[in-house]
């Protein structure tokens, strides 16, 4: 009876010892993370000085305020890092097409490109995930109005929640699969915007 327990208790043993290097294999630190996005984003406001006036030529790293009527629609793509299966670290680039509205007035349209670092945090110990980030970087809007190009500065911070459709594991390890929504407040070209916008991430 002795032997039974003993050879008993060395299985177990050895089954625990692989089912933990399994789980630890099944959950890297790092591991590289796609997302991609799309949305609307609403503007509220101008800050800052209003635009420079059309004889002036250096109006470089200024931004320029974007009239009240002009919204705009964006699309980014992202690809970094996750960490510890809760922290993202990423680079983005992103375009947005801004026109006016109210009316819409497509003829008068003008074009944006960003490029910005992206961080989030999202704890993915359930289907349902809350998610806050930031992001900072630059904008270069390719206007075709009188003031020309011109670059500023990128800041937006923002939340949302993931639903996490594809997962084997109730602890999701190794899966990261999400669908997304999310807003906040984005400071751009001396405008500020309120983004609302879906993605994808895996």
């Amino acid at each position: 009876m002795k032997n039974i327990k003993a050879v008993l208790l060395i299985v177990m043993t050895i089954a625990a010892g692989a089912a933990s290097a399994q789980y630890m294999q099944e959950k890297p630190n790092v591991e590289y993370m796609f997302k991609i996005e799309a949305g609307y984003l609403h503007n509220v406001g101008n800050y800052g000085k209003p635009a420079a006036e059309p004889t002036t030529t250096d109006i470089q790293g200024t931004g320029y305020n974007l009239n009240m009527w002009e919204e705009a629609m964006g699309l980014n793509i992202i690809n970094g890092i996750n960490i510890s299966q809760d922290f993202f670290l990423g680079g983005g680039l992103g375009y947005n097409f801004c026109a006016p509205m109210r009316p819409a007035r497509f003829d008068k349209s003008s074009h944006m490109a960003v490029a910005f670092i992206d961080m989030d945090f999202r704890p993915v110990g359930d289907i349902w995930a809350p998610m806050v980030g930031a992001r900072i970087g630059g904008s270069f809007l390719m206007n075709s109005n009188n003031y020309g190009n011109t670059i500023s500065p990128y800041l937006e911070v923002y939340g949302g929640l993931n639903w996490f459709y594809d997962h084997a594991l109730q602890q999701m390890d190794r899966n990261y699969h999400s669908l997304f929504v999310e807003t906040g407040v984005l400071l751009v070209q001396g405008t500020i915007f309120i983004p609302v916008r879906v993605g994808w991430r895996w």
